[in-house]
């Protein structure tokens, strides 16, 4: 899709946006879990301590930040960073991924004020990440409308990633990595086992934003 016509389908689409705030329920009229950043992996992943100090890895639902080793990856986790490492979240949980973190909905909390931030919704806002379109089908209706407009608008003004006129979803950098052959000894590619024909990248894995 050009700037042009996601131009056009972001003004269409922004009233309703405007009008379908998303909403943080409360189940049983219980007050929700707090819980509290404590590191950023990626742009979207986080790892949160709950209440009895139990550590659990989160993915934010419904969005893919680019990997770290692909363009704008490293400004995505730094947003997220920013927003919250070391906050006060609430999570409005959608089940467990294949590699066993939550999957949720995130949001930042501002006790000062009573406010927050839906942090899924934000990164999709400021063009930190894509719409998780390949597993579109398992978000609500009002959700996955509010999610593919906030990135419609992210397009046409050309934020974030957006800026970049043919970014790579993350899905597709992905599938290539897989298909890409091995690396080469000449490229400083370090054996780990004498006895199978196995290569490893010799380079440092990027830092982990950790909270005091």
């Amino acid at each position: 899709m050009n700037r042009w016509a996601a131009r056009v389908l972001a003004a269409l689409a922004a009233p309703w946006l405007a009008a379908c705030g998303g909403a943080l329920p409360q189940p049983g009229g219980m007050p929700p879990e707090v819980w509290t950043v404590v590191a950023v992996h990626d742009g979207d992943t986080l790892r949160v301590r709950d209440a009895q100090g139990a550590q659990h890895t989160v993915r934010l639902a419904g969005i893919d930040a680019p990997e770290l080793d692909q363009p704008a990856g490293a400004a995505a986790q730094a947003a997220l960073q920013a927003w919250a490492l070391g906050q006060p979240v609430m999570l409005q949980q959608h089940g467990h991924d294949r590699y066993g973190r939550l999957l949720a909905v995130v949001w930042r909390l501002f006790p000062a004020d009573g406010q927050r931030l839906e942090l899924n919704l934000a990164l999709l806002e400021h063009g930190w990440a894509w719409h998780d379109t390949p597993h579109a089908r398992q978000q609500p209706w009002p959700q996955r409308w509010r999610y593919a407009a906030a990135e419609l608008a992210a397009r046409a003004a050309g934020r974030g990633l957006w800026s970049d006129p043919q970014p790579m979803a993350p899905w597709d950098w992905r599938r290539l990595k897989r298909r890409s052959p091995g690396p080469s000894r000449r490229a400083g590619a370090v054996r780990i086992s004498g006895s199978c024909r196995c290569w490893s990248w010799a380079t440092r894995p990027a830092p982990l934003h950790v909270a005091p």
